[in-house]
C-alpha cells in the first residue's frame, strides 16, 4: 500500500495541529453571518484575529498550547476578558474595537499575544472612561469612581466630585446654580448618561 509522502515526515509545516483546530478556526467565518448577540468565544476570537490582520497585515500566531482549541491560551484569554468585563458579546466586540483604536495603534511594536487585551489597567480604564460614561445597562453604586473627564467638567464649575454618590446628591439640588447646570449639560454632551444617577443602588 502506497503512502502519501507527507505521512513519512509528519505532514507539512503549515498544517494545523489537528482536525479540531481546523473546525474551530472555520467558525471564524461565521462572524459575518451570525448575530453578534449569538457570538461565542470562537467568534470573538475570530473578530480579534480579523482586527489583528487589518492592523498588521499578518495573521495572529496561535500558541497551540493544548490539543483542544477550547482549552487553548487564546480561548482562555477571551473567557478571562468576559469574567473581567462582561459576558455580553456585543460589549466585548466594542471593547475589541476600542482597544485596537486606542491602544494597539499607539504601541511602539507589534503586539504578539492576545493577553494585552486582559491587562487589568487597560480593562479598568475602559470600564471607567467608556462603559460607565455612557452605557445604560450597567449598575453603579455611590462609591463607584466618576470618570476623570467628568470630574474635570465639574471642577471647572467649582465643585470637586469623586464618585457617583456625590454627583447623585448634587443632582437632587432644588436650586442648582447656573455653573452647575451648565456642567451637567456639558457632561451629557460628552456622553454622560444622567439616568444612571437614578439607577444607583444605594447600600
Amino acid at each position: 500500500m502506497s503512502k502519501n509522502k507527507d505521512d513519512n515526515v509528519g505532514g507539512k509545516l503549515t498544517d494545523l495541529p489537528n482536525e479540531k483546530y481546523k473546525k474551530f478556526l472555520d467558525k471564524f467565518q461565521e462572524i459575518s453571518l451570525l448575530e453578534i448577540e449569538k457570538w461565542g468565544p470562537a467568534h470573538l476570537l475570530g473578530y480579534f484575529c480579523r482586527k489583528y490582520f487589518d492592523t498588521y497585515q499578518v495573521k495572529y500566531q496561535f500558541k497551540f498550547n493544548s490539543p483542544s482549541p477550547n482549552k487553548c491560551f487564546e480561548v482562555f484569554q477571551i473567557k478571562k476578558l468576559a469574567s473581567m468585563l462582561t459576558a455580553n458579546p456585543k460589549l466585548l466586540k466594542e471593547y475589541i474595537d476600542w482597544i485596537y483604536e486606542n491602544k494597539v495603534i499607539k504601541a511602539k511594536r507589534r503586539l504578539t499575544s492576545i493577553s494585552f487585551m486582559t491587562n487589568e489597567g487597560v480593562v479598568n480604564e475602559y470600564k471607567m472612561n467608556v462603559l460607565l460614561a455612557g452605557k445604560k445597562n450597567l449598575n453603579v453604586d455611590r462609591s463607584t469612581p466618576l470618570p476623570e473627564k467628568f470630574k474635570v467638567i465639574f471642577q471647572s464649575a467649582g465643585v470637586t466630585i469623586n464618585n457617583y454618590g456625590e454627583l447623585a446628591f448634587l443632582s437632587q439640588m432644588s436650586d442648582m446654580p447656573s455653573p452647575l447646570l451648565l456642567a451637567f449639560e456639558k457632561a451629557e454632551q460628552e456622553g454622560f448618561d444622567k439616568e444612571v444617577l437614578g439607577r444607583i443602588v444605594w447600600n
